[in-house]
């Protein structure tokens, strides 16, 4: 008897890369996205200290003022940043989608794929 085969075995597989491509490119979004939000952290981070600093160092106006630039650099780095999150969010989002739907394409030929296999073994099953 004729072993089983799948005539859109080819197709299965294009989608499997698909997906697995899709998912690919989901890990580095969501990875673009940590980083981003772990230099949000450091950021934040930097600016409490800094402004525990100002007045820890001594209250001299030159050196309070070099504190206050730097805390406004840091407030810049904050919002470049938060925009950056917000753009890596987005992709993460539509990345996501694009997987969902690669993933969605390649259940639907697995599931065709067995109902093929179901029906050739229910076919062939009388014969063995």
């Amino acid at each position: 008897m004729k072993r089983f085969a799948f005539r859109l075995e080819k197709v299965l597989k294009l989608r499997s890369h698909a997906e697995n491509d899709a998912k690919a490119d989901l890990g580095r979004a969501v990875s673009a996205l940590s980083l981003v939000e772990r230099r949000l952290d450091a950021v934040a981070a930097e600016r409490q200290s800094a402004a525990e600093r100002r007045f820890a160092d001594g209250s001299s106006v030159p050196r309070m003022q070099i504190y206050e630039n730097y805390i406004a650099r840091l407030e810049a780095k904050k919002e470049e940043l938060l925009k950056k999150a917000a753009a890596a969010a987005l992709e993460v989002e539509r990345t996501r989608e694009l997987w969902t739907e690669a993933r969605a394409g390649l259940k639907v030929m697995e599931n065709l794929k067995n109902r093929k296999r179901s029906a050739y073994r229910k076919e062939s099953g009388p014969e063995e």
